[in-house]
């Protein structure tokens, strides 16, 4: 027999049973009732397909499902540590083999729910691992046995947890995060307010393996957003100095702060007399003052100064003698702006400066502050002319008279 006609007879047979399977009838149960249903017709998946979806409730049947939703998306770069931080959640929850539990915690933009998706995505995409969402307060043994009979790895998703979950709801949850199940689930918990989840969560690893706080962007992410973003890249020092002060500096912050600064082709200070951004608000601080010139520092300088160092014209003085024979002693003025900061410590608040002479100029708090004390008054909204000094090509004399006019005003 020629091999083309074998090669026929075999797709025909093979044809012919899967037509057979296709028609092969079963007999479906639903309460005390038996329907005769085709294979087909029930859909029937041994796995879980890859996707996102919600977990719903049947009033009438009683019986828990999911939903099919849309996966999430994120658009743009991506800034900051969450892929690190996404990278070691999911090889931790890979490894353990068993449920793992991670909490987020930080206030709204801070960049934790960002970080919950783009594991979501990462998890669906490189390893096949759906994601549930939990936007109600489900508990119960029949919960947790629905769960559990999910026997794949998949993330369950709870995006700001102490708002779905009362107090006395997180309680009826606790044996979902214990881990005694056979099968493996990555829990995924957002919050707000840490001290309002519940004592029996925190500091139980066997629950909660892993508490990750976002206190406000750091350093590298506002460069690097900026970086990216920002038109005017002089401005890059004050928006991270600014940053700086902020207990909990956020994204929309930053992205609000770069969009208008933008827009106007403003300072930082400028903008933030509009934007709904601000630090709390005091009167200033008090610096030590040290003064470099040339490279050796000045002796006979202004001891100290007080004010608002990212958003006001900074004016020391030093003083030296007139000649050999001349007892008197000269005054030079010395000028800084946000836009001639070199460095800033978030955490001692020692400010460095080098204007356009190449001055250098050190501020060093008189007090040792609270980091969580924000003692910024021109940052709340303060009316100043003095915000348009911060223009590199303004000289020293358009400087001081700017600094005029503002004492003049508040005389």
């Amino acid at each position: 027999m020629p091999v083309e006609s074998v090669t026929n007879t075999k797709d025909m047979v093979e044809n012919s049973e899967l037509a057979a399977e296709s028609s092969k009838v079963y007999f479906h149960k639903s309460g005390n009732q038996f329907r005769v249903k085709p294979k087909v017709s029930l859909n029937l998946h041994e796995r879980l397909p890859v996707g996102t979806y919600s977990v719903n409730f049947d009033e009438c049947s009683s019986q828990y499902y999911l939903e099919t939703i849309d996966d999430f998306q994120l658009k743009g770069k991506i800034y900051g540590n969450v892929i690190r931080s996404s990278s070691r959640i999911l090889n931790t929850f890979l490894d353990r083999q068993r449920s793992t539990g991670v909490l987020l915690v930080g206030e709204k933009g801070s960049g934790k729910t960002l970080l919950a998706q783009y594991t979501s995505i990462v998890a669906a995409k490189e390893k096949g691992i759906p994601t549930l969402v939990i936007n109600k307060p489900w508990h119960g043994d029949q919960f947790n046995s629905f769960i559990q009979s999910i026997s794949q790895p998949v993330i369950i998703f709870m995006d700001e947890f102490e708002k779905v979950y009362t107090s006395e709801d997180q309680e009826k949850i606790l044996t979902l995060f214990d881990g005694v199940y056979a099968s493996q689930k990555l829990f995924l918990l957002t919050c707000n307010d840490k001290w309002r989840m519940d004592s029996h969560m925190m500091n139980r690893p066997g629950r909660l393996y892993y508490l990750l706080e976002f206190k406000g962007l750091d350093a590298s992410f506002v460069k690097e957003y900026c970086e990216d973003n920002l038109l005017r890249k002089d401005y890059i020092p004050a928006v991270s100095a600014i940053a700086a002060l902020f207990r909990s500096f956020n994204f929309d912050m930053l992205k609000a702060m770069v969009e208008d600064m933008n827009r106007y082709d403003e300072s930082p200070s400028e903008v933030l007399k509009y934007l709904n951004v601000s630090p709390d608000s005091g009167d200033g601080e008090h610096f030590n003052v040290k003064i470099m010139v040339d490279g050796k520092k000045k002796e006979n300088t202004q001891k100290t100064w007080n004010g608002s160092p990212t958003s006001e014209v900074i004016r020391v003085y030093s003083e030296s003698k007139g000649g050999d024979n001349d007892e008197e002693e000269e005054r030079k003025h010395h000028y800084f702006s946000a836009k001639n900061l070199l460095k800033l410590d978030p955490k001692t608040r020692v400010f460095e400066f080098q204007n356009e002479a190449g001055e250098v100029l050190t501020l060093t708090p008189k007090v040792s502050l609270d980091y969580n004390i924000l003692t910024s008054s021109a940052l709340t909204k303060t009316p100043s002319v003095t915000t348009n000094c911060d223009a590199v090509s303004a000289t020293e004399e358009e400087k001081y008279e700017a600094m005029m006019d503002d004492d003049r005003m508040w005389r």
